[in-house]
This record gives C-alpha cells, sequence and structure tokens, in this order.
C-alpha cells in the first residue's frame, strides 16, 4: 500500500513492506514503514527497518555495510528508488524475543546535478542572497581611490605613526623627539583626504563595508569536476537569477563546498558581487 503526500516544496513518500511472520536461519526480514523524503534540493533520504534473529547478528550485520543498495535487502523496495537508495547510517536495538532491529537511513539521487560543467535537467537548484557589513581598511574605500598618489602617501604615514595631524588647524606634522611643531613638508589639500586624516587622528582605520552573496545549492549522485573547481577565484556569471545591480560591477565565484552522506552529494556554490568598477580583470578573470 503507497501514499504520497505534497508539501511546500518537500515531498514525502511512504511505503509499506510485507510483513512476514516467522524466522528461518540467517533472515532478515524488512518491517513496515519504509519511508522516503526528498528535499528541496532533490535528494532523497529513506528510513527503513529490518529485523535479525539475535544469533545471526554475527554473520547479518556485514549486510549493512555502508553503500549497500537498500533494495538488497528488501526487494520490494519500489521503483526508482531500488536503484538509487544506498545505506548511511545504521543503528540497533535488542528486544524481548531474542530479536535485534536495524535502523536504516539510506540517502542518493536518481538526477545528475551538472552536466559537463552545468547544471544537469533534473536538477533543483535553490538560490539564496546574502547581505552583510564587514570592517575593511580606509584604504579600499571608494573616495580614497579618488585621492592624489601623494594625499594617499600622506595618510598611509599617518596610519603608519610617521606624521601625526592637528584636527583644529588641518595640519600634517612630523613626529619629533622633543615638543617642537615642525610642519610637514608636503599637506593634505583635498577635503575629502582632510575628512580621513581626522578619523585617522581619532583612532579609526576601518569602515563597514556591505558585500553580497549569492548562494546556488543542489543534490546529486555528481562530484564536482575539475571545470568547476578552476573557477573558483575568477569571475564568472552565476546561475539562477540573481538581482542585476547598478553601475558596472560583476560576479566572482568565491565559495565552493561539497559534502557527501552515501552516494548524495550536497553542493553549494557561492559568488560575490563586485565594488563599481568590477573585479580587477587583469587579476581574476579567465
Amino acid at each position: 500500500m503507497g501514499e504520497t503526500t505534497t508539501g511546500s516544496k518537500i515531498y514525502q513518500l511512504k511505503y509499506m513492506a510485507a510483513t512476514i511472520i516467522g524466522f528461518t536461519s540467517g533472515e532478515i526480514k524488512p518491517q513496515p514503514g519504509f519511508n522516503a523524503r526528498q528535499s528541496e534540493q532533490g535528494g532523497w533520504v529513506a528510513q527503513h527497518e529490518f529485523a535479525i534473529q539475535a544469533a545471526d547478528f554475527d554473520t547479518a550485520q556485514s549486510s549493512f555495510a555502508k553503500g549497500t543498495l537498500l533494495s538488497d535487502l528488501d526487494p520490494s523496495i519500489p521503483a526508482p528508488f531500488d536503484s538509487f537508495l544506498q545505506i548511511s547510517e545504521v543503528s540497533l536495538s535488542r528486544v524481548e524475543g531474542d530479536l535485534i532491529f536495524f535502523s536504516v537511513t539510506a540517502t542518493g539521487s536518481g538526477t545528475n546535478q551538472f552536466e559537463e560543467g552545468d547544471l544537469g535537467a533534473d536538477a533543483l537548484p535553490t538560490y539564496n542572497l546574502t547581505g552583510q557589513l564587514v570592517d575593511v581598511p580606509f584604504s579600499k574605500h571608494r573616495k580614497w581611490g579618488a585621492l592624489s598618489s601623494l594625499e594617499k602617501s600622506l595618510l598611509g604615514k599617518l596610519l603608519n605613526g610617521e606624521v601625526w595631524y592637528d584636527i583644529t588647524d588641518g595640519i600634517l606634522y612630523r613626529v619629533m623627539d622633543i615638543d617642537a611643531r615642525v610642519a610637514n613638508m608636503d599637506q593634505l589639500t583635498s577635503a575629502d583626504s582632510k575628512d580621513f586624516a581626522k578619523r585617522i587622528q581619532s583612532g579609526e582605520s576601518t569602515y563597514q563595508k556591505a558585500v553580497y552573496t549569492w548562494q546556488e545549492s543542489t543534490e546529486g549522485e555528481d562530484q564536482l569536476i575539475a571545470a568547476q573547481l578552476n573557477k573558483l577565484g575568477l569571475i564568472a556569471t552565476p546561475r539562477g537569477t540573481p538581482p542585476t545591480p547598478t553601475g558596472t560591477r560583476d560576479w566572482m565565484l568565491t565559495g565552493v563546498s561539497q559534502s557527501q552522506t552515501g552516494e548524495l552529494y550536497r553542493t553549494n556554490l557561492e559568488w560575490t558581487l563586485s565594488e563599481e568598477g568590477g573585479h580587477d580583470s587583469f587579476l581574476y578573470d579567465t
């Protein structure tokens, strides 16, 4: 008897395996209640239980090895689950009647999440946009980038403690061993450079910058291939429908991770949005 229920992005299937009464030596009996659940990304996780006689434990336990097809233990597992669900985790308990029950978790996917480096036709990716503030040096600010080379050099010396800035009179002074106030030969002239100097003299050296990332999550039976791994750290166009920012910005693949449960691979790719002007194409283009 079978039952299928559908919820928001989660699909659950229940299949009642046949109940067998009585044991023969070495027999592994599937119990009622095979249960399989599909995630948003398309991977399946199933739960099933089997009973054996305690006297058969030494010989039966090898049948529950990681990677064993669940259908090898229960031929009544319905298609298509019989072809890809493999044991990933096992726990057991002993009950009265001299029986041992194996509770089995099996995972897998009947789809290819990648085909020639792109998403497979049956892949079910999910996407997530994240924005957060991070502390970065003043030198990364767009207003710093617009300063003259001389002003950048003077502010660098202020950060290094080679000069100090009098906020009241707006003058850079050389750092002396005596109390004499000796003005530095070169001075800041632009309003933005002086505003940076005020903040540096007051002990500030960083500001909060907005960083946006776009993440793709998929599940399937494929490992990452070399062509995908080689794109890490390069300018790339994300899949999905990331927001289109104003200005000449682009994305870089900045994160790749993959975990494995049985033969089910969970893959996350992450792209980071550049500042205006885009990432340095000389350093980060293919």
